[in-house]
């Protein structure tokens, strides 16, 4: 089987290396395209006992929205329906994996996997809580197991999410985004890290954000990236929530 063709960075890769004050080696490269899977496991990540932020997980209902029956909805053409994913499926998952857990409008969402029972997902979103609570070595193995499968897509901190995903030592040496109200907490502890106060930022399958504003941005440009073989579904798609088109003029 041949190679894959290389494709040249996308749009969020050259905004990085054009931001980034000393781009890493392995920042700068040109890698292999692969097409996007055709359904995709979500898992979005309860780590504390914090309300979690509504912001946070109100981006993630883009994700859905790229499904063949949420898209077909939108009276879309035929064109952008044969793009679509077939099926997005997300799992609310806490240690435990039982009761509900409390978002900051006051409502509670179902909690649906525990991290013994969870599948393997294709991504991992770690919404905010502003939770300083020390991470449990089970969600730390959960996340590192999980990231590291040959098939992972990618691991998305939203906001205050930093806070859990800093201490499980998958951003050792690695260029992460965060607030200026948290980045003394963060630097001061993980210097290990090379922090940056921006609006969001990635390093491989790692992507951070600033704040629930950011996330938002953040998830976009991620969405445009990974289902880079699926434009019409996704500028549709991103159209209907308000988003710009990628070359506006």
């Amino acid at each position: 089987m041949s190679s894959p063709p290389p494709r040249f960075p996308s749009s969020a890769e050259v905004f990085q290396l054009c931001t980034s004050p000393s781009p890493s080696p392995q920042d700068i490269r040109v890698i292999p395209f692969s097409p996007s899977k055709r359904s995709l496991k979500i898992g979005i990540l309860v780590l504390s006992r914090a309300q979690v932020q509504l912001f946070d997980l109100a981006a993630i209902d883009l994700l859905p929205m790229l499904s063949r029956t949420r898209i077909d909805r939108l009276t879309a053409s035929s064109a952008v329906i044969a793009a679509a994913v077939d099926e997005v499926d997300i799992r609310y998952i806490s240690e435990s994996g039982e009761g509900s857990f409390p978002i900051t409008s006051g409502a509670r969402i179902p909690v649906t996997n525990s991290f013994d029972n969870a599948p393997q997902m294709d991504v991992l979103i770690i919404p905010g809580s502003f939770s300083y609570e020390e991470l449990t070595l089970a969600a730390t193995t959960f996340m590192r197991e999980q990231s590291s499968n040959r098939g992972f897509i990618a691991l998305l901190s939203m906001g205050s999410g930093i806070l859990s995903l800093a201490q499980t030592g998958l951003l050792h040496e690695t260029r992460a985004a965060t607030s200026q109200a948290l980045f003394p907490f963060l630097q001061q502890r993980f210097p290990e890290t090379r922090w940056r106060v921006m609006h969001w930022t990635k390093q491989g399958h790692l992507w951070t954000s600033s704040s629930a504003v950011a996330g938002i941005v953040m998830l976009v440009a991620w969405v445009r990236e990974y289902f880079w073989d699926r434009r019409e579904a996704v500028e549709c798609v991103l159209g209907a929530a308000g988003f710009p088109p990628l070359h506006n003029s």
